[in-house]
């Protein structure tokens, strides 16, 4: 299943930051070596079985099998730290062939639901941020099926797409170099709305233009975070769960709207 190989995908980029933090050259943490053996365990374990063989290329699958073996090892020693990421990044390179493959023998049970410019979405982050990439993926086929128990699964998914994108595009700490900058009250750093601005602006664009882009930004902070906080409250999930879809929907078309601008996609 395309979903159990996306989310060994976040693992491995959980991991991968963690060693990038890691100064020195070898890896002394036992906790780190621990944790990496746990994604190991994970994947032959939950992520491997799951996975439809007859679809999946030879290949890439004999790929992240022999690197998370080679992994394993590793994990019995203080071995290279660069060792360590190279692994990490091949069975990043191989999951993402996998999930592409996956995802490709699924049938989309809403053809109208996918748009042109989503597939431009979608291929434009790929080569920019491959996890952002499968979680607006992700999202776009969990929303093309009829029923759910829950739709909170791919709200967050274009969440995650969407702040993923800001944070690459538009650094924190860029942003707060930044003449005029000024914190908004509550918050932990730049807000969506002072991302987007921040970006189009460096792009030469007007306020006036990136304004829809940047009122865009903030419904869409603020319809997750009631959408979910409704969640919380209903007691009926079979009442409400149609309701929830049709929520959901209306924050992936104000998503494609700011991805579409971030991303030049027209």
């Amino acid at each position: 299943m395309s979903s159990h190989v996306v989310s060994l995908l976040s693992d491995v980029e959980h991991e991968r930051k963690a060693l990038n933090r890691v100064k020195g050259n070898q890896l002394q943490s036992s906790k780190i070596r621990a944790s990496l053996r746990g994604l190991v365990e994970r994947y032959f374990n939950e992520v491997r079985p799951m996975i439809n063989e007859a679809a999946a290329p030879a290949d890439h699958m004999q790929g992240v099998d022999a690197s998370m073996q080679r992994l394993l090892e590793l994990c019995h020693k203080r071995g290279s730290l660069q060792k360590y990421k190279d692994l990490l990044r091949i069975v990043k390179r191989h999951l993402i062939h996998l999930d592409t493959v996956l995802i490709s023998e699924i049938v989309p049970r809403d053809t109208e639901l996918r748009t042109e410019r989503d597939s431009r979405i979608i291929t434009t982050l790929r080569a920019l941020l491959p996890s952002a990439a499968l979680s607006y993926e992700q999202a776009l086929i969990d929303l093309s099926e009829t029923e759910r128990l829950s739709w909170r699964g791919p709200a967050t998914d274009l969440r995650e797409a969407l702040r993923e994108t800001l944070d690459h595009l538009a650094p924190d700490n860029d942003i707060k170099k930044t003449p005029g900058y000024k914190p908004v009250a509550n918050t932990f750093g730049p807000t969506m709305k002072q991302k987007v601005r921040y970006i189009l602006k460096n792009r030469g664009q007007s306020k006036a233009l990136s304004g829809p882009a940047e009122d865009a930004a903030v419904a869409i902070d603020e319809s997750i975070g009631n959408f979910v906080r409704s969640v919380y409250t209903r007691t009926s999930v079979s009442t409400h769960t149609p309701t929830e879809k049709a929520e959901v929907l209306r924050v992936l078309e104000m998503v494609r709207v700011v991805l579409g601008e971030l991303l030049e996609v027209r």
